[in-house]
């Protein structure tokens, strides 16, 4: 009865969902509510509304799938519903009993057509968290085999010992039966095997496969991924894989490629199953991912043996300048400098011959001071003119120059004309030797390489063009300063001679005024004097034979002693002189005072101390304390008649005027005399006649005079 009431209102059923949806056309076929309105009057019967019931739960599958929201759909049926159940009650309000069985068979059918939508839906939503969590799982499997992989390359472990440990967590990780790396060599092009996790092919690990042989050889030839569910059906694979003693038929083989600022390849990691197999993309790309570290890990490896090879070049290179710096500081010895510095040269900058060029002081040409690899009569003989061949120009110019196969159509330089020569050597550098912007010549290095040297081997010569115009500038200030000094050292013994000779006239005169005179007084004072005479002479003869203008403390007392005895030791006594050995220098200023100084303390020993005895010992000895020299002459004899400052002394008396030489002679010296008696222990002494006299402990005179040795007059 109701199926017949509804089958009648058809049309405006539809209407009212046609209002409710927005669809003119009325419901879609197809449409929730086209079905929901189909389910309920019941077109079809039971197998239609199970029909219906299916399409409902495979729609909530297709909703799940495409990530549609589930909540939407059932408010659409809600809707549907809703909008039917109050046109049934417009249609059926005369008749109660079937409004209430329409309402039931509606809330049933909704009922039932949410649940199919739901179970769908659900049933996907359950899955796809399923395999979400496989996958996570999966994920996280992944992320722990690559930290692995990574901290295994990150160690220090050998690297045939690395590959080999990734070669088996990858085959462990994807579950295949063989993993093997591949590496490439660029200079030889061809791929050996370096690691694998299982059996090794025919010849080991040093199997080997040119490019586009096998798969290895045609993904490191096309740079592509290689997959083969079954390697052995294609003829083009089966090379590589029959070398095997095992069948392997699933493969995944790619290249691993470095991507830096140009890419290049490292090698082939391939992985295989004894089934056959389709790899997922995921699987594909972990091994990638394995590939990029593997490459990463090469060349950082390759990184830094390139920067250790470096830094020991440079320490080399620059141990070598300082080598070179040292024995320009520490020799002046010119041929020896330069032959070391062309010598290492070459041997840092990777050439084969090097030239050192120096300047002619006209300016006009050049002329060889060094060489390393070049023949040695050539080179002798050899000029060439500034402006002309490359050393000319760099001269010239004042500027670095390099140029390649120049040799052949410069006419002037010296290889054109040496065919052996011109052969062998293809690159030339030249650097001007530089000192305070003045050109001293130029230093050439010569390589049998048909290309220019790099930036840091140019700047390697120019840092040994700068050592050797240093060594040549200082070889030449050097010997400047050895010309002038022989020749001041020349000129000051010519005049220490001239000056001797003066005084050796004037101490002759004073003899000869000497020997005339009749008074005993005057004799004296005049022999006084040719003493004093004499000991300057003597003094002047010492510094005309030495090289500079100075002279040894005990080599000015043993002239002055060689004077006095000849004067002042008096007739029949016998009066022993000694100077002990003292080796300090005394510069050419104080040398003749300090001469005077010992003739007056040597005189007024002899003099005055040795007045009432008829031998004696006379000691001459000096020291260096804290840059004051102390000069004493020590006598044992009776010592002077008087015991009064110098002041006091009478200036009268030729005692006094020693004495007062002494104090006005020292005090240019900037130093201090005294004057005074002691009780010592002197040790034996030598007689004339070469025996022994032990003077024992007694009352000794000490004439000692004080002053500071200024060295800087030594010059």
């Amino acid at each position: 009865m109701l199926e017949q009431v509804l089958a009648q209102h058809v049309a405006r059923l539809r209407s009212c969902l046609q209002q409710v949806s927005g669809d003119w056309a009325g419901p879609e076929e197809g449409s929730d509510a086209w079905l929901l309105l189909s389910a309920l009057i019941g077109d079809d019967g039971e197998s239609g509304k199970h029909n219906i019931l299916s399409r409902f739960e495979q729609s909530g599958r297709w909703l799940a799938e495409q990530g549609g929201k589930l909540d939407a759909r059932l408010s659409g049926l809600q809707t549907y519903a809703d909008a039917l159940n109050s046109e049934l009650k417009q249609i059926l309000r005369e008749q109660p009993e079937l409004m209430l069985e329409a309402s039931e068979r509606l809330r049933q059918l909704q009922s039932s057509l949410v649940l199919a939508l739901t179970r769908g839906y659900q049933g996907i939503t359950d899955q796809v968290r399923l395999e979400n969590s496989h996958a996570t799982l999966l994920l996280e499997q992944r992320l722990v085999a690559l930290q692995r992989i990574n901290g295994i390359s990150n160690s220090a472990v050998d690297l045939d010992q690395t590959l080999e440990s990734i070669a088996q967590i990858v085959a462990e990780e994807l579950k295949v039966d063989l993993c093997s790396i591949f590496f490439y060599d660029e200079l030889q092009r061809v791929l050996t095997l370096r690691a694998t996790n299982g059996p090794r092919p025919l010849g080991g690990l040093h199997f080997t496969l040119r490019l586009n042989e096998g798969y290895s050889g045609r993904v490191a030839d096309r740079g592509q991924p290689l997959l083969a569910r079954d390697a052995l059906a294609d003829s083009n694979l089966a090379t590589e894989a029959n070398a095997y003693s095992i069948d392997y038929h699933g493969l995944m083989s790619l290249p691993i490629i470095f991507f830096g600022n140009d890419e290049r390849l490292i090698g082939v990691i391939s992985v295989q199953s004894c089934e056959q197999r389709d790899f997922t993309r995921d699987e594909i790309s972990f091994v990638e991912i394995v590939a990029g570290i593997i490459a990463i890990n090469i060349e950082n490896g390759r990184l830094y043996e390139q920067t250790d090879e470096q830094l020991r070049r440079k320490v080399h290179e620059l141990a070598t300048i300082h080598r070179v710096s040292s024995i320009i500081a520490s020799t002046l010895n010119l041929d020896e400098v330069l032959q070391i510095i062309t010598t290492q040269a070459v041997h840092l900058s990777g050439a084969e011959r090097s030239c050192i060029f120096e300047l002619d002081p006209d300016r006009r040409r050049l002329h060889v001071l060094a060489h390393y690899g070049l023949n040695t009569d050539l080179v002798t003989r050899m000029q060439i003119g500034v402006g002309q061949c490359c050393a000319g120009r760099s001269v010239q110019t004042g500027r670095p120059s390099m140029a390649v196969d120049c040799f052949h159509s410069d006419e002037h330089c010296f290889i054109h004309g040496d065919p052996f020569l011109s052969s062998e050597i293809h690159s030339v550098l030249c650097v001007p030797l530089k000192v305070k912007q003045k050109i001293l010549g130029c230093i050439c290095i010569y390589s049998s390489h048909r290309h220019l040297l790099s930036p840091e081997q140019m700047q390697l010569v120019i840092t040994f063009a700068n050592e050797a115009a240093i060594a040549i500038e200082n070889a030449r200030l050097y010997e400047e300063t050895r010309r002038g000094l022989e020749l001041k050292s020349v000129l000051l013994r010519e005049l220490h001679h001239r000056v001797k000779n003066n005084l050796a006239t004037v101490a002759g005169i004073l003899s000869l005024q000497r020997r005339r005179t009749k008074s005993p007084e005057v004799r004296y004072i005049l022999a006084e004097s040719v003493n004093r005479v004499q000991g300057l002479a003597a003094t002047h003869d010492l510094l005309a034979h030495e090289d500079v203008s100075e002279a040894r403390l005990d080599d000015i007392a043993r002239k002055i002693v060689g004077v006095a005895n000849a004067n002042l030791s008096p007739p029949g006594k016998r009066i022993t002189i000694q100077v002990e050995p003292c080796g300090i220098v005394i510069p050419s200023r104080a040398v003749t005072i300090l001469a005077l100084v010992i003739n007056e303390m040597v005189s007024n020993a002899i003099k005055h101390g040795m007045v009432e005895r008829n031998q004696g010992v006379v000691t001459i000895r000096g020291h260096e304390e804290d840059g004051m020299v102390t000069v004493q002459v020590i006598d044992n004899g009776s010592g002077p008649p008087f015991a009064l400052p110098l002041a006091e002394s009478s200036e009268g008396s030729s005692e006094g005027l020693g004495l007062s030489l002494i104090r006005h002679l020292i005090g240019d010296l900037r130093g201090t005399f005294a004057l005074r008696r002691e009780t010592r222990t002197v040790e034996a002494t030598m007689q004339e006649n070469g025996e022994a006299e032990q003077s024992g402990q007694g009352d000794y005179t000490i004439a000692e005079v004080r002053f500071p040795l200024d060295r800087r007059s030594h010059s």
